[in-house]
């Protein structure tokens, strides 16, 4: 049993080395990699949504593309008329 974890003492009683110097760079690297990206992600959800709200408020405030979507509304809304008068009489 000695023999067994006879390296594991040695590694946790002596100095820290060149590996665990490397080791550590490499897992620090990552980790600010990753937070880098999630860093990104939020920046560019945020420039996203400000874009999307000036756009579909300039938008609702567009009288050309209100006058259409109310022609459009009035022309379904006499669809749906005719098409319930047809209804009425065929009923009859």
């Amino acid at each position: 049993m000695a023999i067994e974890t006879s390296p594991i003492f040695a590694k946790l009683i002596s100095p820290r080395g060149e590996y665990d110097f490397k080791l550590e760079d490499n897992e620090t690297a990552l980790k600010t990699w990753g937070l880098q990206q999630r860093h990104q992600r939020d920046q560019l959800l945020k420039a996203d949504t400000i874009i999307n709200n000036n756009v579909y408020k300039a938008l609702s405030e567009e009288e050309e593309l209100y006058a259409y979507k109310q022609k459009m509304a009035r022309n379904l809304m006499k669809l749906q008329a005719d098409s319930f008068y047809k209804k009425q009489q065929n009923m009859l």
